[in-house]
């Protein structure tokens, strides 16, 4: 069997708080095997576009798609632009192709080849539920919708949109306001999780940290930029809260240096962007060595959704999955055939070979590519 090209499709979608395009990619085959996979960068998806014809022209195309580790290795030592975020995520969407391919010519679901299913099925979180900047009793309410779908975790942001390094005293009160009453909301068993979004400097990061550890949430998220590790660390040290980062870190090599500096306890790669299957299961080992929980981020189409999924259900030192499904439009369940569905905060395995899905060219297409405000790409 042997690759004979690549095809994209960019699909717009939005939920509460964002609006994005998801860019989704199909590998073909002499023999007539398609492997799905998405390089989702929310933004630049028409540089993707060629970098990814590119690549397929200059390498992919007359390769054995069984060979997922070679191409992986010779597709990131070949390019000039290594390292980089836009490269890293085109390797992304490729290697999520590559093992779609290698599974459907098997006969075995990923993450029979990735080991076995060291889970028999996968807690997941809500994320996209909550109206951001709300009142501390709308966020309430909100939370009590998403307990009502089966969720018994959740994530969101609480400190509004409009604050940058610092946040005004007013501002810092109503964060903690809005944490507040989703505790009171869900009781004491459902799991709260704190984003940031990297918004904060280091004494800021401290200030809010230790003013919402009462309320107990499962983890503070990206409290301060990812870049400088030194201010991770002195966060972790300060602030009784499991820290948790990742989404802005890609490939193993800057992961490595978190675990190195104790910078956080709990790592979110996200599949689409730090290096695809291949190169998560290699940062899930690093972490591993020091017994490191991995959460994978998770804002993608039905696709990278379901490759995560088949990734986590490898890992040993794997906690929770980020998923946003039911807080997307509608046609979110419509694009892929095979996609599990949540039940009391779990989804079970995918079942069938490769990946487990088959795209809905005609959803996909009712949908397409819209250039989107800075301000709407991400919450």
């Amino acid at each position: 069997m042997k690759i004979t090209g690549l095809e994209t499709f960019a699909v717009y979608t939005q939920h509460r708080n964002a609006r994005r395009n998801w860019l989704l990619l199909k590998l073909l085959t002499d023999e007539g095997l398609v492997g799905l996979g998405e390089a989702s960068l929310m933004a630049h998806e028409e540089q993707l576009v060629g970098i990814l014809g590119e690549l397929a022209e200059e390498y992919l195309i007359g390769k054995n798609p069984l060979h997922t580790e070679v191409h992986w290795t010779r597709l990131y030592l070949d390019s000039g632009a290594r390292g980089g975020k836009v490269m890293s995520t085109a390797l992304s969407g490729i290697d999520m192709a590559l093992w779609d391919l290698k599974g459907k010519a098997l006969g075995l679901p990923v993450y029979e080849l990735l080991g076995g299913p060291y889970h028999e099925r996968l807690r997941v979180y809500a994320n996209g539920w909550y109206t951001n900047p709300g009142t501390p009793e709308q966020n309430a309410r909100e939370a009590k919708q998403v307990v009502a779908k089966g969720y018994t975790a959740m994530k969101f942001d609480p400190f509004g949109q409009d604050n940058f390094y610092i946040i005004s005293p007013p501002e810092a009160q109503l964060a903690e306001d809005r944490v507040a009453a989703v505790r009171e909301a869900v009781g004491p068993n459902v799991d709260i999780l704190v984003e940031a979004h990297a918004k904060f400097n280091v004494y800021t990061a401290i200030h809010l940290g230790q003013r919402l550890e009462k309320y107990r949430p499962f983890w503070y998220e990206e409290p301060v930029s990812p870049e400088n590790i030194s201010e991770l660390v002195q966060v972790r040290r300060r602030v009784n809260i499991p820290i948790a980062t990742g989404e802005r870190l890609f490939l193993k090599f800057p992961f490595f240096e978190v675990v190195k500096a104790e910078a956080a306890d709990i790592l979110q790669p996200d599949i689409g962007n730090a290096g695809g299957i291949t190169e998560l299961k290699k940062i899930a080992a690093i972490a591993e060595a020091q017994h490191i929980l991995m959460a994978p981020h998770n804002v993608l189409s039905p696709i990278g959704t379901v490759a995560s999924f088949h990734l986590d259900a490898t890992l040993p030192n794997w906690l929770i999955q980020e998923y946003h499904a039911e807080f997307y439009e509608p046609m979110y369940f419509q694009i892929v055939d095979g996609l599990p569905r949540q039940k009391n905060g779990y989804v079970e395995l995918p079942k069938g070979p490769g990946l487990g899905i088959t795209l809905n060219e005609d959803v996909v297409r009712a949908h397409p590519y819209q250039r989107l405000g800075r301000r709407k790409r991400e919450i």
